[in-house]
Parts: C-alpha cells; sequence; structure tokens
C-alpha cells in the first residue's frame, strides 16, 4: 500500500503542514512532535515525491554552487557550511567544479539549469560578468562568492581580504620588520589583490616605500610559494627579514625553499600566511596566519540565497553585500626581527628615506 502525506499526518495527529515542516527540516516544530512524525514515516516507510513537491510548490528544494577546485580546505570548508545550512533548510546541494576555466563556469551554470536548481552559489575566477549579468537578468537567483559585485547588482559575500593583507603587515612591522617579501596569488582575483593592497597601505602608512623587487608571483599553491621563494633566494640573496604569503600553502612552500637554504624560521626569516588552514598549527615551526572564517562564508552565502529563492514575486530586495572579518593567529613562524639581521630592516628603511628626499639620520 502506497501511503501519503495525508496518512501520515491523520496517525501522528497533526496537520498536512507540520509534516511538511518536519520533511523539509524547518523551524517551528517542536522536538516531541518532529520525533512523533518521523516514527510515522518510518512505521510506513513514507517517502515523498520530490517532483510532486516540485509541481506544487516550483521549487526543487535543490541549490548548486560551483567552485575552482578542492584542493587545500578553504573551498571544502566553504561548501561544508552550504551543505549544513542547505539541509537545516531542507534543500539539496549539487556540486561542481570549474578549473578556473570560463567555460567550465559557464557549463556549471547550464547544468544547474538543466537540474532544475532553484538557485546556485558561485565561485567566478576570471572577471567575464557577461554571463552572470545575463542570469540575474533572466531572474536566476545568484550569490556571488569571494569577489566584489563590480556594479553588478547581486549579493556577494567575501572575507575582508584588504583588512587581513593589512593586519599581517602591520604585525610584521610592529615586530621591527621592514624588508617583507609580499608573495601574491592568482592576481586577477579581487581576494589576491585585496590582500596586496592591504600589504602597501600598511607600508605606506609606516612611512616605508614598498620595493618592487619584493613582490614575488605565486598561484595560491605550496609549489608556487617554493620556487617563488627560491629563485629570489637565488638573485637577490637575503636581503629580507619576513614574509607575507596570500594564504597558507604558499607560506608552507616558502618556508621549504628558506630550509632548504638553511636559511632558519623564524629565527632568520619570520613568515606569515593567511587562512588558518588545517596545516598552520602541525607545520615546523607553526605558523602565524590569518583566519578566513570559510564555514560561515558558506553558511552566510546560502542564507542571502534561500531569502532571495522564498522572497521571489515580492519586491526587489536591494543586493547586499556581506564582508566576513578576519582574526590574527599568532603561532612561531613570526617573532621580533634578531639583533643580527637588524642591519638588513636598517638599510631598507634609509633607501625608503632616499627615496622620499627625506634626511638620514
Amino acid at each position: 500500500m502506497k501511503y501519503t502525506i495525508k496518512d501520515v499526518a491523520k496517525i501522528a495527529n497533526v496537520s498536512i503542514s507540520t509534516v511538511s515542516r518536519v520533511l523539509n527540516r524547518n523551524k517551528g516544530v517542536s522536538s516531541k512532535t518532529r520525533k512523533r512524525v518521523l516514527d510515522v514515516i518510518e512505521e510506513l516507510g513514507y517517502s515523498p515525491s520530490a517532483s510532486a513537491r516540485s509541481l506544487k510548490t516550483r521549487l526543487s528544494k535543490t541549490i548548486g554552487i560551483a567552485v575552482p577546485d578542492t584542493f587545500g580546505d578553504f573551498y571544502g570548508e566553504v561548501i561544508n557550511g552550504v551543505e549544513l545550512t542547505a539541509a537545516e533548510n531542507g534543500y539539496n546541494l549539487i556540486v561542481s567544479l570549474n578549473h578556473h576555466i570560463i567555460k567550465e563556469e559557464l557549463a556549471a551554470v547550464n547544468f544547474f539549469k538543466a537540474k532544475r536548481v532553484d538557485g546556485a552559489i558561485l565561485v567566478t575566477t576570471l572577471g567575464d560578468d557577461d554571463y552572470i549579468r545575463s542570469l540575474i537578468e533572466s531572474g536566476f537567483d545568484i550569490v556571488l562568492l569571494d569577489r566584489d559585485p563590480h556594479g553588478l547588482r547581486v549579493d556577494t559575500v567575501k572575507t575582508d581580504n584588504f583588512r587581513g593583507g593589512y593586519m599581517a603587515t602591520e604585525y610584521l612591522l610592529k615586530l621591527g620588520h621592514s624588508a617583507i617579501l609580499f608573495i601574491q596569488g592568482l592576481s586577477y582575483l579581487d581576494s589576491s589583490r585585496e590582500r596586496f593592497n592591504g600589504y602597501k597601505k600598511a607600508l605606506k602608512d609606516k612611512g616605508i616605500e614598498r620595493e618592487e623587487i619584493f613582490i614575488l608571483e605565486g598561484d595560491f599553491t605550496p609549489e608556487s610559494g617554493y620556487s617563488a621563494t627560491k629563485g629570489y633566494l637565488e638573485k637577490h640573496g637575503l636581503n629580507f627579514t619576513a614574509i607575507f604569503a596570500a594564504n597558507d600553502q604558499m607560506a608552507i612552500g616558502a618556508i621549504k625553499a628558506l630550509n632548504d637554504k638553511g636559511i632558519s624560521v623564524p629565527e632568520d626569516v619570520s613568515v606569515i600566511g593567511f587562512d588558518d588552514s588545517y596545516m598552520a598549527p602541525y607545520v615546523i615551526p607553526s605558523l602565524t596566519t590569518i583566519k578566513q572564517r570559510r564555514e560561515e562564508m558558506g553558511r552566510v552565502a546560502t542564507e542571502l540565497l534561500l531569502s532571495r529563492i522564498t522572497s521571489r514575486g515580492k519586491r526587489e530586495k536591494t543586493p547586499r553585500q556581506v564582508i566576513i572579518p578576519v582574526d590574527l593567529v599568532e603561532r612561531e613562524s613570526a617573532i621580533p626581527i634578531p639583533s643580527k639581521r637588524k642591519e638588513v630592516n636598517s638599510q631598507n628603511i634609509k633607501n625608503s628615506q632616499k627615496i622620499k628626499g627625506l634626511k638620514i639620520p
């Protein structure tokens, strides 16, 4: 015998709407009532028809998220925050990877549409906003993650990357460092540019001229942090006292490059990262870093998306831009500049003063 939601409601002695709230994991149902309904569902072997619910509500109760990759733990933790929040609200989640390729970004969106998802969280990487604009104009609900809106009328969620870049550099400056290498990530990403801008602003506020040779190219991988640091040492030698890498993976790569050259961290060079990845406390020395709240980013992005989905047909809401704050996590990889290395910083400051035309004491 095939049971219906009416049968469940009758046997559990609740309304059909209460059964529906339990099935969709919505709030507003006491734990006692929820248990009674779930017991009846299990006893009857009742399984709601997803297609029938979709026809009635015109919602698939499914959302999508498209991210570049799942290397490291950044996007993994973001996805975890999305999945947990979606499940709490009775939604399923489809994940798609775009590998930093625009064609795959487009393919992910088309895939979501084919699956009739109710909306999607998108991490766009290559700055092509034409298809984002077309999605918005077509009424497809989206939230952009880890980037600025760039004039688009769309909800966005990102980390306070500028503040994090400033905090990391300011921390090193307070420890007495001024000759600070910066390893940036992919330059076309908002997050990478904003961390770099924070680095520049902290130096400027301290009156220290930024050295162009101190800006190294990376791509957020450990290999790029390693090769950038190794290449710099081979070309310029040890004319710096600290490194700020735009993520933890590059910072860890930089530490290995220093170690391979017999340079001790933090006794010779202090290193600070960005992310507070799961590896940060376990490398040697443990990594001082800027903490991103990755699960919170996923949760907030999902809440924004679901609020869009459930308010369709109502007055258009003003686009919302949420910036998640960051924290400095102090560990062992950054210390006050040792006396034996102060001459490097002194020379760096004198060079800055010459450039600015100041009197050198």
